[in-house]
């Protein structure tokens, strides 16, 4: 089964990273202190991977531009970011100097409904910091770095930060947040976009996804395309694809079985539908993928 490759690569190469800047592992639970982001084979432009993990990454300076769930977002220093889990991501570009710090917390905190600053279909919140919440922000994240190196690991502790600052960083986000109406049509397209995003992997047809939205097929095409320029098949295929490349970026596992994962009939249909959206089979890409990483390793 595929896993978040972050943590994978953090707890595998650790050595690997140290480079990169401070990191602290413990069990299932990473945190990383003035890191920099250099190229490695799950962070190439072009190559998404799936975020299995909530996690929170505070940008302490630079700059970065990334896809979540085909939808593009710009980063600055001074945002702090909450992400929840099951999000597909294609990085754009970072800026030469973006630093930040960030921790993950499956399994550590769970919000209740009316603690969570967000549902669905919202996959993070973004909360710029002014001058009064930067030190707050800041001083949560420097106690919770020393706090983790105590001895025992001190797990309520860390888990009683954590949550102060989620809770912190939603209510300013809710108090910052102004937004303007929300149409029926721009809802219905947030709606759709949060569907294909969880079951573009499986589901392949636009009859699916209007009954899924109780309206007919022919009404939902018009809908999205007025409201984001392209059809319901561009994003069904284009999610669909990001969730090809992950498997064969991030798994062993044979177009056989890819394409039985993802609900194609056979892997001549899945190399069909490869080829015909992005031009190379699925293991020609496999193999540039390969390529990569070896040049990235040297």
């Amino acid at each position: 089964m595929l896993t978040d490759t972050i943590s994978i690569e953090l707890f595998r190469n650790t050595e690997d990273w140290k480079g990169h800047g401070e990191i602290f592992l413990h069990d299932h639970f990473w945190m990383l202190h003035d890191f920099e982001i250099r190229d490695r084979e799950f962070l190439f432009t072009t190559q998404p991977y799936h975020m299995y993990e909530n996690r929170v990454v505070w940008v302490r300076q630079g700059s970065a531009s990334y896809s979540f769930n085909l939808v593009d977002y710009d980063f600055h220093a001074g945002d702090l970011v909450i992400f929840y889990a099951d999000t597909l991501v294609e990085k754009k570009r970072h800026s030469p100097d973006f630093q930040f710090d960030a921790f993950r917390f499956d399994g550590l905190v769970e919000l209740s409904a009316d603690e969570k600053p967000i549902s669905e279909p919202t996959s993070f919140i973004r909360l710029h910091m002014d001058q009064q919440t930067l030190p707050i922000i800041s001083q949560h994240f420097s106690l919770l770095w020393q706090v983790v190196h105590q001895q025992p690991y001190p797990r309520e502790n860390v888990q009683l930060l954590i949550h102060s600052l989620l809770l912190y960083a939603g209510r300013k986000h809710g108090q910052a947040s102004n937004p303007a109406p929300v149409t029926r049509q721009q809802d219905t397209l947030r709606r759709f976009v949060a569907l294909v995003s969880r079951y573009a992997g499986r589901k392949r047809n636009i009859p699916f996804y209007a009954d899924r939205l109780c309206m007919a097929p022919h009404y939902l095409s018009t809908l999205v395309k007025q409201q984001s320029g392209r059809t319901v098949m561009q994003w069904i295929n284009e999610t669909a694809v990001k969730e090809v490349k992950v498997w064969l970026a991030y798994s062993d596992e044979t177009a056989a079985q890819i394409s039985e994962r993802l609900g194609f009939p056979n892997p001549a249909a899945l190399n069909k539908f490869f080829k015909r959206e992005t031009g190379l089979t699925p293991m020609q890409y496999r193999i540039l993928r390969c390529q990569d990483r070896t040049l990235t390793n040297e």
